[in-house]
């Protein structure tokens, strides 16, 4: 009886600790899926690099893929902003960059936000206003380059974790082209106060902003309206040609590092960061289920079949798409499957080296060739 009875708490205590086991591992993935879950979606993610040292004409980062990255940029300090450059040294612990052009003191500084735009200033650009454009839930500024009247514009459409200044790099282009341009804000990014710094849902919501901004342009004299979407702003930029009430103005995309299909996007970040698939499924999970979603942050959860251009036949106006196989972010493959499920009405500009929206900044000569040799083609 003795042996029996340690033999079944034995067993018992066998059964207890693999319960417990399996509890703590899916709590781990479900604690997994809401991170990933919360930085797909998230407005506040930054990238701060260390500075080691700064003269007049060069300052030294600490190495990590982006101090390292080849391409002009712009790092934010306090009281301040440097354009940096061309690398002159490097090694396995340090990078360092040319200073173009500073605004401010680096004095004291340890760390800088390094960002994707390449200039200070609208003013940069070209003349230009502010205006406001008024979206579903309020007010959403936008520069405006050029005039009212013109039949061409552009909207230039930013990313998520990003602003207007980021989607700025697309307007010489179109400058040059004759097109009268918006740079636009929406809903949960830091220019506009509605749901400021809230979740993203992807697009989903985002769009309608964005169409105001297709119906301002229309009201204004433009007979024909391109859509220029950066990462999730290409999201944005495909969801207001399929849905808005003014899509026969939309006479073109251009795409760069586009979020084209969001499950590709988030099952390639948590293998890229190593994690086991479980925690992309439930990431995708979290971001779709209504009641979830708000785990994460979402207002409104995400459709991720509405969120999916690889699928054939869907695309139905000519697109120019630019992206670079060096992107860690959103992976060439699926942009190759939005290439081929769009066919002929799909122009493809394989760009050099770049990490996520950064094809400008590496080559911006190539950039602008590309896009004024569609924009030609198209017209």
């Amino acid at each position: 009886m003795i042996a029996k009875g340690k033999h079944m708490g034995s067993g018992l205590l066998s059964w207890l600790t693999a319960a417990t086991s399996l509890i703590v591992a899916a709590g781990l993935v479900l604690v997994l899926g809401v991170v990933l879950a919360r930085k797909a979606a998230s407005w506040k993610i930054r990238r701060d690099e260390g500075v080691l040292a700064y003269d007049d004409t060069t300052i030294t980062f600490k190495r990590t893929p982006e101090s390292a990255h080849p391409g002009t940029f712009v790092v934010h300090f306090p009281n301040g902003a440097a354009q940096v450059g061309d690398i002159v040294d490097s090694d396995g612990r340090r990078v360092t960059r040319t200073i173009i052009r500073q605004r401010g003191s680096l004095a004291g500084v340890r760390t800088v936000r390094w960002e994707g735009e390449t200039h200070f200033s609208p003013d940069e650009m070209g003349v230009h206003s502010e205006i406001t454009i008024n979206g579903p839930l309020g007010p959403c500024p936008a520069w405006q380059f050029g005039p009212d009247g013109a039949d061409t514009w552009s909207i230039h459409i930013h990313g998520i974790r990003a602003d207007r200044h980021n989607a700025m790099r697309s307007v010489p282009v179109t400058s040059a082209e004759g097109h009268t341009s918006l740079v636009v804000s929406y809903r949960g990014d830091a220019d506009t106060t509605a749901a400021r710094g809230r979740a993203a849902s992807l697009g989903t919501t985002e769009w309608a902003d964005v169409d105001a901004a297709v119906k301002y342009a229309v009201a204004h004299g433009a007979e024909r309206v391109f859509l220029f979407g950066w990462s999730m702003g290409a999201s944005i930029a495909l969801l207001v040609a399929e849905r808005s009430a003014a899509r026969d103005a939309v006479a073109g995309l251009v795409l760069i590092s586009p979020a084209s299909d969001w499950r590709g996007i988030i099952a390639h970040g948590a293998a890229r960061r190593r994690l086991p698939a479980t925690a992309g499924l439930l990431g995708h999970l979290m971001l779709s289920n209504r009641a979830l979603s708000q785990l994460a942050g979402l207002t409104t959860p995400a459709n991720f079949q509405e969120l999916d251009w690889t699928i054939p036949g869907r695309l139905s106006i000519p697109t120019l798409v630019i992206h670079s196989p060096g992107d860690r972010t959103v992976p060439f493959s699926i942009t190759k499957k939005f290439v081929e499920a769009g066919g002929d009405r799909v122009t493809l500009y394989t760009a050099p080296d770049a990490d996520h929206s950064w094809e400008y900044n590496v080559d911006p000569d190539g950039f602008d060739a590309a896009i004024g040799s569609w924009l030609t083609t198209v017209a």
